[in-house]
């Protein structure tokens, strides 16, 4: 006597369904973004490329352009993201406020070296502008 198998019931085609309901919810600026992110992030992977013989930070371009099309995936199509997703936006996140951070301090350092450096070029200008003053006399 042989055993049957328990008979599954046969699947219900949900993948096409779903995806049709997101693309309805999916409002046109979102499809924009999500697809000038793929672009942005289509272009920085591949300048990455020549960075990676060329001194500059080539892997880093190439995960970075990586991360912005996954983005621009997800807004274009209206998918939520994994749980691998949200820890790598989580990430980016934290990445881009500390770039946001010494950025601001970098400025504020120029800021004061540009402060310095006019001050220097007055006191230059004014030392050369009493010397022209002093040969045009006879």
């Amino acid at each position: 006597m042989r055993r049957h198998a328990k008979e599954k019931p046969p699947k219900r085609d949900e993948g096409s369904a779903t995806r049709s309901s997101r693309a309805a919810c999916v409002s046109r600026g979102q499809k924009v973004k999500g697809a000038s992110q793929m672009a942005a992030g289509a272009v920085l992977a591949a300048a990455g490329v020549p960075l990676c013989v060329l001194p500059g930070p080539g892997v880093a371009a190439i995960a970075g352009g990586a991360a912005l099309a996954s983005r621009g995936q997800r807004a274009y199509t209206g998918r939520p993201p994994s749980p691998v997703e949200r820890r790598l936006d989580a990430a980016a996140e934290k990445m881009g406020a500390v770039a946001k951070e010494q950025a601001g301090r970098a400025a504020r350092a120029a800021g004061r070296g540009a402060v310095a450096v006019a001050k220097g070029a007055v006191t230059l200008a004014a030392k050369g502008a009493r010397a022209v003053r002093g040969r045009a006399r006879p």
